[in-house]
């Protein structure tokens, strides 16, 4: 009897170590982890697009959800992108981030500012968000 109970607790604590918590791991959350923002930065910065598309879809996150969250250096991913010159990921996250996100982070004026709007990322960003201009 003492074994089967030894066996039985053993393998139920096992199981417990192995069966994934059931907090899923949120756009919100993941983002509390400064070294998963900090990756997308470097994908950012080194205009990786296939590497940052691969761990959103590991992750099983959507561009648009994490955007708000993520800020490299103190910028926008949109931002950083256009300091960085990496016109294809910019443009990337231009296409797959609402709208309304973008003109909150106040990407559009920040571009106009720093006359950014005539680089490929603020053409993009320009088209988007004055899709009748």
């Amino acid at each position: 009897m003492k074994r089967f109970i030894a066996t039985w607790l053993a393998a139920a604590t096992t199981a417990a170590m192995l069966t994934p918590s059931t907090h899923a791991l949120t756009a919100k959350n993941a983002f509390e982890s400064s070294d998963l923002a900090l990756l997308f930065c470097t994908y950012v910065r080194n205009n990786d697009t296939l590497r940052l598309q691969h761990k959103l879809r590991d992750l099983r996150m959507r561009l648009r959800d994490v955007y708000p969250q993520v800020r490299c250096n103190g910028a926008s991913l949109i931002q950083f992108a256009m300091q960085n010159n990496s016109n294809d990921i910019g443009a990337f996250i231009v296409r797959s981030v609402n709208p309304s996100d973008m003109q909150e982070m106040g990407d559009m004026e920040w571009a106009e500012q720093r006359d950014m709007l005539q680089s490929t990322i603020g053409q993009t960003l320009k088209q988007r968000l004055n899709p009748e201009q």
